[in-house]
C-alpha cells in the first residue's frame, strides 16, 4: 500500500519535482559518463601512439600483443562476474524498463566502466554510446535506490539516466531525450520526458565543461546544399543507405553464430572470444591506426582527405568486418558510433561517385558524409527522429536539417519495406528469454489510449487477471474508471500491474 501512495504522489507532483529529480540524475550520470569518456580517450590516444611508434620499435608491437592477452583474461573475469555488462547495454536497459530484467546497478556500474574503458580504449572498433547509455541508466537506478523511489519513479529515473548518458557521450541532449522516447521507452510520457530532458541538459553541461563546446563531429563551415532540382539524388542516397542498413542488421544479429563456430574451432569458451578480436585488430593497428576505435577520428578526417573511391572501399570493408568481429565477441562496447562511422564512408562513396560524374562540386561531397551517417543510423535503428537530431547536434549545423530528414525518411522506409526490425529490439529478442526475471511486485504504468482500444469499454479489454485500470485522465482531470467506462482516443490511463507484466499489458493496449 505504501508503494501505491508513493506512486500516486509521484504521478501528481508538480513539474518542478520532475525537473529536480532529472537534474540530480543528470549530475550523477553526467559525471560517470564524462569520466568514462575521458578514460577511453586517454587510453586510446596512448594505444594509437604505441602502434605508430612500433614502426621504428618492433618490440612495441609485441608489447601490445602481450597487453591484449592480459586484457582477454581481465575482461573474461569482469564478464563472468556479471554478464549484464556484455555488449552494448541498450537492450538491457530496454528489458529493465519493460519489467523483464532487474540489473544490479552497482555491479554493472563499476564493471561496465572498467571493462568498457579497456575494450573500447584498446582500439577495438566499438562505440562508447551504448555503454554510456547503460551506465547512465544504472546511475539513475542508483539514485532511485538512494531516494527509496517506487517502481514507477525508478523506471522514470532509469530512462532519464539513459538519456543523460547519451547526452554526455555525444554532447547531444535533445537526441538523448528523443532516443529514450523513440527507441527505449517507446512512449512520450510526461512522467519521463520532463525529467529526461532535465537530466540530458545537466549531463551535457558537465560534458561541455570537460570536453569543450566544439561538436563531437565538427564539420567544415558553410556546407553547401544541392539545388532543388537535384533532390532526387538525396532519395537515391537514402535508398542505398536503407539497403546497406538491412545488410548490416542481418550480419550483426548473426555474429553469435559466427563466434559459436569459431569458438568450437579454436576451443574457446564464450568468455574468451575477445582473443579472436584482439588478434584480428593487431594488423589494422599497425598498418591503418586511423581506422581504430569507434571511428570518430576517421569521420573527422574524411572532409580533409577527399579519399579515392578505392580507398573508401578499403575503409568500408575494414570498418564493416572488424566492427562486426569486435562487437560479436561479446565485449562491453556499442555499435552506435561504428554505425555512424560506416554511414559516413557510405555517404562519401555516394558523394565521390557523384563528384566523379561531374554532378556535384568537391565542397558538396562533405554534405554526403553527414547524410550517410543520418540515413544509415535511421535505417538500422528505425528511429529517424533520433537520427536527424543526433547527427545535427553532433556536426553542429542546423541548416542541413531538411535534407537530413529526407535521406533519413527514405532509408527508414526502405528498411521497413525489407522487413528490418529496430536493431536494439532485435538484440533484445536474442537476449531473451533466458534473461527474463519474474517480479510480482505491483506498480503503476501510464498508457496513452491508442486507436487500438479507443471507444471500447474497460470491460471489453482482455487484460491479465492481476492488471487493473485505476483512472483515466481527460483534459488534465483524473476520473475513476469502472467496467462501463468508455476509453477516449488520446486520453491517458493508469494501470496497476505486476512488474513482469508491463510489456504484456502494453502490447495489448498500444498500437
Amino acid at each position: 500500500m505504501e508503494n501505491y501512495r508513493k506512486e500516486y504522489r509521484f504521478v501528481h507532483q508538480a513539474i518542478l519535482g520532475y525537473v529536480l529529480r532529472g537534474v540530480l540524475v543528470g549530475i550523477v550520470a553526467g559525471g560517470v559518463v564524462a569520466a568514462f569518456r575521458l578514460a577511453i580517450e586517454k587510453l586510446f590516444e596512448f594505444v594509437v601512439h604505441i602502434y605508430k611508434a612500433s614502426h621504428s620499435q618492433p618490440l612495441y608491437l609485441l608489447g601490445i600483443a602481450v597487453a591484449y592477452l592480459i586484457l582477454v583474461f581481465i575482461l573474461a573475469w569482469l564478464v563472468k562476474g556479471d554478464e549484464d555488462i556484455k555488449g552494448s547495454g541498450i537492450p538491457h536497459v530496454e528489458a529493465e524498463l519493460k519489467g523483464m530484467m532487474n540489473q544490479n546497478w552497482w555491479s554493472v556500474l563499476w564493471r561496465k566502466f572498467i571493462a568498457g574503458t579497456l575494450a573500447i580504449g584498446s582500439g577495438l572498433m566499438l562505440g562508447r554510446e551504448g555503454p554510456s547509455i547503460q551506465l547512465g541508466a544504472v546511475a539513475g537506478k542508483g539514485v532511485a535506490s538512494w531516494l527509496k523511489a517506487s517502481q514507477m519513479e525508478k523506471r522514470s529515473l532509469i530512462a532519464s539516466g539513459a538519456a543523460a548518458g547519451l547526452a554526455a557521450a555525444f554532447n547531444a541532449p535533445i537526441a538523448g531525450l528523443l532516443f529514450v522516447v523513440e527507441e527505449v521507452y517507446h512512449q512520450f510520457s510526461r512522467l519521463v520526458w520532463i525529467s529526461a530532458l532535465a537530466a540530458s541538459i545537466t549531463a551535457n553541461f558537465i560534458s561541455l565543461n570537460i570536453f569543450g563546446l566544439t561538436p563531437v563531429l565538427n564539420m567544415p563551415d558553410h556546407l553547401p546544399i544541392l539545388a532543388l532540382p537535384h533532390y532526387w539524388g538525396y532519395i537515391l542516397l537514402g535508398i542505398f543507405l536503407g539497403l546497406a542498413g538491412f545488410v548490416y542488421e542481418k550480419v550483426i544479429l548473426n555474429m553469435n553464430v559466427v563466434y559459436g563456430w569459431l569458438g568450437k574451432v579454436f576451443h574457446l569458451s564464450s568468455y574468451y572470444h575477445s582473443l579472436i578480436a584482439f588478434v584480428l585488430i593487431l594488423p589494422i593497428g599497425y598498418y591503418l591506426p586511423e581506422l581504430l576505435g569507434g571511428g570518430n577520428g576517421m569521420v573527422l578526417s574524411l572532409p580533409h582527405q577527399m579519399p579515392l573511391l578505392s580507398t573508401l572501399l578499403i575503409y568500408l570493408i575494414v570498418r564493416f568486418v572488424w566492427s562486426m568481429m569486435s562487437y560479436g565477441s561479446g565485449m562491453p562496447g556499442g555499435i552506435f558510433l561504428p554505425i555512424l562511422a560506416l554511414g559516413s564512408v557510405l555517404g562519401m562513396i555516394g558523394g565521390r561517385l557523384a563528384f566523379d560524374m561531374g554532378m556535384i562540386s568537391q565542397s558538396e561531397v562533405t554534405l554526403f558524409i553527414i547524410l550517410g551517417m543520418a540515413g544509415f543510423f535511421a535505417a538500422i535503428s528505425k528511429a529517424p527522429l533520433t537520427a536527424m537530431i543526433l547527427v545535427t547536434e553532433m556536426v553542429g549545423d542546423m541548416r542541413q536539417l531538411m535534407v537530413i530528414g529526407l535521406v533519413s525518411l527514405t532509408a527508414y522506409v526502405v528498411m521497413d519495406l525489407l522487413g528490418g526490425a529496430p536493431v536494439y529490439e532485435a538484440m533484445l529478442e536474442n537476449l531473451l528469454p533466458e534473461k527474463v526475471q519474474v517480479n510480482n511486485e505491483m506498480t503503476l504504468i501510464e498508457v496513452v489510449v491508442s486507436e487500438k482500444i479507443a471507444d471500447k469499454f474497460v470491460s471489453d479489454l482482455k487484460l491479465p487477471h492481476s492488471a487493473l485500470i485505476t483512472s483515466q485522465v481527460r483534459h488534465g482531470r483524473s476520473q475513476v474508471v469502472k467496467g462501463n467506462s468508455k476509453l477516449h482516443l488520446g486520453d491517458t490511463i493508469f494501470l496497476a500491474v505486476q512488474v513482469s507484466d508491463i510489456q504484456k499489458v502494453r502490447e495489448k493496449l498500444e498500437s
